[in-house]
């Protein structure tokens, strides 16, 4: 299953609400960071380093992102736009709740030419998440002030996020006999 909007929106607003954000306004919120974290994540890049047996393999994962590292980098967002208040940190805790779950909704696919079977380590390549973030906070009718403040922290945190990312991932396909080492890439879908 692909990252899209309404699949990111469905599990950001149960999250957001269990930390207290309530209101008519979380269900357009949430549909915001949805639209603007899949069209973020659909133009990054998805490189490794691989190593195994010579031939032509492929890998599918689900895009694993730790919570941990979502929520520190959200209250660094925050904090760069002074974003501030009693509330911050609970939705900084909802908004990383929902996207470690919502993330694994999108898969992580890529083609290895040099490595038939083996594992590599893959590192997303981003590119800045603010104008997406900022456009997909348009896309709904959020713009204004505080909408941009508000898209710009949570793009900040996702360049962040993905550029300290890294994933092991397996190769398969058909293996060769002899040791091969190389370069994978690929992209979020």
């Amino acid at each position: 299953m692909p990252l899209t909007p309404v699949g990111l929106a469905g599990v950001l607003v149960p999250n957001l609400a269990a930390c207290g954000q309530i209101g008519v306004a979380v269900p357009q919120f949430a549909l915001a960071v949805g639209t603007g974290v899949s069209t973020f994540a659909a133009a990054s890049i998805v490189t490794s380093a691989d190593t195994g047996l010579l031939g032509t393999g492929a890998t599918a994962i689900p895009l694993l992102v730790p919570q941990p590292l979502l929520l520190s980098s959200l209250l660094t967002g925050f904090t760069a736009t002074a974003t501030l208040g009693v509330m911050a940190p609970l939705l900084a805790t909802g908004l990383a709740n929902g996207l470690n779950v919502g993330f694994l909704q999108g898969l992580i696919t890529m083609a290895h030419p040099s490595v038939g079977f083996g594992a590599g380590v893959a590192k997303v390549i981003p590119k800045d998440a603010v104008p997406s973030m900022i456009a997909g906070f348009a896309a709904v009718g959020m713009t204004g002030t505080s909408s941009v403040k508000m898209a710009t922290a949570i793009g900040i945190a996702l360049t962040i996020v993905f550029t300290a990312l890294t994933l092991p991932v397996p190769i398969m396909g058909a293996p060769g006999t002899l040791p091969g080492a190389g370069v994978g890439i690929g992209k979020i879908v």
